[in-house]
C-alpha cells in the first residue's frame, strides 16, 4: 500500500472509528472505545499456536508498535485523533474461524492473556 492509499484508508478508520467500530488498516486492526481509549492490533504469523513463544509474541507486539509508529508518522489525522487518548497495543493469533489474543501492553505493562512457552 503505498502512501497516498494509507492516509485514505486511515481517513476511512477515523470516521468508522469515531462511531466505535474497529477499522483494518493494512496489517493492523484499530478499535476505539471511546474518547479515552484507542487499540492497535497485531496478528501473529503462524499457522499453529503450539509454535508461538512468548519471545515471539513479544517480537510480535514491538512490529505492530513499530507499525503503527510509521502510520503516525505518515498521517496527521491519525495523530490528531489519538492525541490524548491511552493507546494499548495487543498481538492476537487468528485461528482461521476466529482469533485469539496472546498479550497486550497497556501504559508500558505486559499482560499475557495466553499461556505461551517461554522461549
Amino acid at each position: 500500500m503505498n502512501e497516498k492509499e494509507l492516509t485514505d484508508r486511515i481517513k476511512n478508520a477515523i470516521i468508522l472509528l469515531q462511531d466505535g467500530h474497529s477499522f483494518k488498516v493494512g496489517d493492523l486492526t484499530f478499535g476505539s472505545d471511546n474518547k479515552n481509549n484507542f487499540f492497535v492490533s497485531g496478528w501473529a504469523e503462524s499457522y499453529d499456536l503450539k509454535n508461538i513463544s512468548k519471545t515471539r509474541a513479544l517480537n510480535e507486539l514491538n512490529e505492530t508498535k513499530e507499525l503503527f509508529s510509521k502510520m503516525l508518522s505518515a498521517s496527521p489525522d491519525l495523530r490528531k485523533f489519538i492525541k490524548d487518548r491511552n493507546i494499548e497495543y495487543s498481538v492476537s493469533y487468528n485461528y482461521g474461524m476466529g482469533s485469539l489474543e496472546l498479550c497486550r501492553e497497556k501504559n508500558g505493562n505486559i499482560e499475557w492473556t495466553t499461556e505461551l512457552n517461554d522461549n
